[in-house]
């Protein structure tokens, strides 16, 4: 609050208007110089020597959501969130009492003995959601993600069943495969969840009455689609016969994104063991700062390695050659796109840099969409992005969706690609025994040089990069060094 007290101040000392900039600069570069002068704070002053931009920008989230309780569209608007659910780390798990509440009735948590059945429904819902959870943390292939959320789901509805992005069953519980079918085939399908592609983008729950001479009267069919961002892995359907309306939407909903990310890690660990892959080259003429910034400094970028992060965002090491660090630096603060950057080394005539990129670009667009980035450049205002994915993947919707969300890019290549498979135990330990925090950690801390001598990069400053603490950062580091040697040792 001393902040917030001395910027009133500030104001009204300056006599600024209710319509004019505050500080005659970018919001990005007024970060920067959050950051620029937290590093340079005095060691007398530890509050502000632990205040980075990104401290402020939580704050900022934390404050509005939860003691003001502002809608989250509008934080998300105000604060240059990308996404929606960007904001999910920045509100503490809700209690048993406060989902019940939203699940079943409210006036059921402090009502009377009378409301118990209600009650004990949002308890339903609420142990369920935490049951799930527990459930996905230790599967490692779709075949047991959807079991598992079958089998959870099973114990709270009459039945449940995951079907694919098409609506053709995969597995069950809680009923026969022979009427599963039946119901997916005859009703599922009925509804207006398909487009040629499959499960429409826009979709995220239906419901509607079931056959009253093939189920009981009352029987209610519920639809939730497991999507990660952009893509939809399949269909989570359930059967309950008194099952409040509200109170089912937004469990399934829920269980829906967890049951999508879920299987969406599980496809990015498939495609790195996968022999065989789609390769997909595209031409980018807009839409990325890289593109923008090549053109305007007459440079070249080299993409090193890509790390996805926190809040939605991608985490850049780059190589930069032909401009120097301070025009790099300009013209990142000027950039919407660019939530953070940061020098890692400067050899003189290229440099490297850390760049954190949120928002919608063609490389992000291929990410969420299950490829896996094998190389970017940019010169002259164009640039050459690579990905692989999975031969699994519709790719023809890939290249459909990338195109019309950015009119700059053309697909150039399309090949199939062989994959060589792990010649040795440390490289199956990791590819196949780290998790994907672990991994992401760990590749990050490579490519911003922290395993250099002298270090690029403190762990301070990649936990920073990273939006997770020292103490998370270096727990995800020191598991994954401990697995890769056990393997080397044991070799």
């Amino acid at each position: 609050m001393d902040v917030a007290d001395a910027f009133q101040k500030y104001v009204e000392v300056n006599d600024t208007g209710d319509d004019e900039r505050v500080f005659g600069v970018t919001p990005r570069r007024l970060q920067m110089l959050v950051s620029d002068v937290s590093d340079r704070a005095d060691d007398g002053d530890a509050r502000l020597a632990d205040v980075s931009a990104r401290d402020l920008r939580q704050y900022f989230a934390r404050w509005h959501l939860v003691e003001e309780d502002v809608d989250p569209r509008v934080v998300q608007v105000a604060g240059g969130w990308s996404r929606l659910d960007s904001l999910e780390p920045y509100l503490d798990p809700p209690t048993d009492r406060e989902l019940a509440a939203a699940l079943g009735d409210e006036e059921a948590v402090d009502g009377d003995d009378d409301d118990a059945n209600t009650r004990a429904v949002g308890n339903a819902f609420t142990e369920g959601t935490l049951a799930l959870g527990s459930a996905l943390e230790s599967v490692s292939t779709r075949e047991e993600v959807e079991r598992a959320t079958c089998e959870t789901l099973g114990d709270l509805v009459r039945a449940a069943w995951v079907c694919d992005e098409r609506g053709d069953l995969r597995e069950w519980a809680g009923t026969d495969e022979t009427r599963a079918r039946e119901t997916v085939e005859d009703t599922v399908r009925d509804t207006a969840l398909f487009d040629e592609r499959g499960v429409r983008g826009d979709v995220q729950f239906v419901e509607c009455a079931l056959d009253a001479d093939r189920w009981d009267r009352g029987c209610t069919l519920a639809v939730s689609v497991a999507r990660s961002n952009e893509t939809a892995h399949g269909l989570l359907c359930v059967v309950g016969p008194d099952t409040p309306s509200t109170g089912l939407k937004q469990f399934l909903v829920d269980a829906g994104r967890r049951v999508g990310w879920t299987l969406d890690a599980v496809e990015r660990k498939r495609l790195l063991l996968a022999d065989t892959g789609v390769e997909l080259s595209f031409e980018v003429t807009e839409g990325s700062f890289f593109v923008e910034a090549s053109s305007a400094l007459d440079c070249r970028f080299d993409l090193e390695g890509l790390v996805p992060v926190e809040d939605q965002s991608l985490l850049y090491f780059v190589t930069a050659e032909g401009a120097s660090v301070e025009d790099l630096l300009d013209e990142a603060a000027a950039s919407e796109s660019i939530a953070d950057v940061r020098l890692i080394r400067d050899y003189g005539e290229r440099a490297q840099l850390e760049f954190v990129v949120s928002g919608p670009t063609p490389t992000t667009a291929l990410v969420e969409r299950g490829g896996a980035i094998e190389s970017a450049t940019a010169e002259d205002g164009v640039a050459t992005i690579t990905g692989v994915f999975s031969k699994k993947v519709d790719v023809r919707g890939v290249v459909e969706d990338l195109t019309a969300a950015f009119p700059g890019v053309d697909l150039r290549a399309k090949r199939e690609v062989e994959r060589s498979a792990p010649s040795t135990d440390l490289r199956q330990t990791l590819e196949e025994g780290l998790t994907e925090k672990q991994r992401s950690a760990l590749r990050a801390a490579y490519f911003a040089g922290y395993f250099e001598w002298p270090r690029g990069s403190t762990a301070e400053e990649l936990a920073d990069a990273m939006d997770v603490s020292s103490p998370t950062l270096h727990n995800h580091l020191r598991k994954a060094q401990q697995k890769l040697l056990t393997a080397v040792f044991e070799e």
